[in-house]
């Protein structure tokens, strides 16, 4: 270890003189340290834009095609005789419904036992059969009765079994696992059997349901019914009595579900197009530094948004639908037009952003800017952190240099303090013999 005599000879201070030295040395580095903050500080803005874009992205994509717009809804007069529920596809009209029968699953009851003890079914067997094949089940004297009912239930039969208490006997009930005259199992019992063979304990008959859509008789397996009419599903719940009137059901455009999408790409385009007019603007205590102001690949971005935002799609503009460009570059609705206009036209909106148009545009152009890998932002973003190392490897350069500058003068400093010692040393022993 080396001693510092730090001016203790020559009366100067040493360390100060060199703290000083150094740290002029270093103080080049600060334009650089100055530039990784504004670099990183660009980074930082190019990944929040990147997260805005890619909103612009998936909201636009849910615009660019014709069956995303394509929304329906419907409403029934009596929703005690049927419920309805509607995809896009589902057309504007209006359906008269009678419902006759409903469907139902049949129900078969056992013959009656005394206990639900062991052995209260003896030793037996019951083959359950549909049209979808035959499931066999057999029990011993040890079962009770909820033992076979479990056994049947698990062999993912045609039939679920349950025991029921009358007060005085037990039985075992059987209950189809599908409504309609189709999935009616058969049983054929084996050994002491539950008696679910006999037509006679056929207590509930399978039934289908029956009814009158627009004058027409259908007849379906279930009441859930999804093929009556296209995009139109029809829950079936109750029968219509004499003398009641027919089910009213109504398919309309739902213009609502159009404005959410559309007002959802605006919102996510404002969001992405006020960050970027933020950093073009050369304002505020920056001025500048440490953002975006004048990059390229934002004024380019800038401009594209601005063109998909005002360019004609299918011979019809965006201020059409009430949908205007100010000079801020943002968008704004009137709620009242782009209402009116839906419901006067709605496919000229579907003909507006679908098929090349805003939806499309928009989502293609945000996913060119914003996906991650190859995207034209992640380009900027490596190229940022590439400036940000390189400049960090400068200050690092100049730091080190500066460091070693330190040490060779304070190795300079310690020499000479030694030699000015020796010095006063010779110094005072020839002053002393000479005396």
């Amino acid at each position: 270890m080396s001693i510092n005599f730090n001016g203790l000879v020559s009366g100067l201070d040493t360390a100060s003189m060199i703290d000083q030295l150094v740290a002029a040395e270093k103080s080049s580095a600060t334009v650089l340290r100055q530039r990784v903050t504004d670099v990183n500080r660009q980074g930082t803005i190019i990944d929040d834009l990147t997260t805005r874009l890619l909103s612009v992205r998936d909201k636009a994509r849910a615009l660019d095609q014709a069956s995303e717009l394509r929304t329906a809804k419907a409403t029934s007069s009596d929703d005690s005789h049927a419920s309805v529920v509607v995809s896009g596809s589902a057309a504007a009209a209006t359906h008269s419904l009678r419902v006759d029968t409903l469907a139902r699953a049949q129900v078969t009851t056992s013959r009656t036992f005394a206990s639900n003890g062991a052995g209260a079914a003896g030793t037996g067997s019951v083959d359950i059969t549909t049209s979808a094949g035959t499931k066999s089940v057999s029990w011993t004297a040890t079962d009770t009765l909820q033992d076979i009912a479990d056994r049947i239930n698990a062999a993912d039969a045609a039939s679920t079994a349950s025991v029921v208490y009358d007060g005085t006997n037990y039985r075992l009930v059987a209950t189809a696992r599908q409504p309609g005259v189709a999935n009616a199992p058969t049983y054929a019992d084996g050994g002491a059997g539950l008696g679910w063979s006999a037509p006679a304990n056929v207590t509930i008959a399978a039934s289908d349901a029956r009814f009158t859509l627009d004058g027409i008789a259908m007849t379906r397996s279930t009441n859930l019914v999804a093929d009556a009419a296209s995009g139109m599903t029809l829950t079936l719940k109750r029968a219509h009595a004499v003398g009641e009137t027919d089910t009213i059901v109504d398919v309309s455009s739902d213009g609502d579900a159009v404005k959410t999408k559309v007002k959802d790409v605006v919102d996510a385009f404002n969001t992405a197009a006020n960050l970027v007019t933020s950093q073009l603007s050369y304002s505020g205590v920056t001025k500048g530094a440490g953002t975006l102001f004048g990059d390229s690949t934002l004024r380019q971005l800038q401009l594209a948004m601005n063109k998909a935002a005002t360019d004609s799609h299918g011979g019809k503009t965006l201020a059409g639908l009430g949908i205007t460009f100010d000079r801020t570059g943002r968008l704004s609705i009137d709620d009242a037009k782009l209402t009116a206009a839906i419901a006067a036209d709605p496919r000229a909106a579907e003909r507006l952003v679908v098929d090349g148009g805003l939806g499309t545009k928009l989502g293609d152009l945000a996913d060119q800017y914003a996906r991650s890998g190859d995207g034209i932002l992640a380009a900027k973003g490596k190229s940022l952190d590439s400036q940000a190392a390189s400049y960090q490897k400068q200050i690092d350069r100049i730091e080190d240099a500066a460091t070693k500058v330190g040490e060779r003068l304070r190795d300079q400093f310690t020499k000479l303090e030694k030699a000015l010692s020796t010095m006063q040393q010779q110094s005072a022993r020839l002053t002393a013999i000479l005396g």
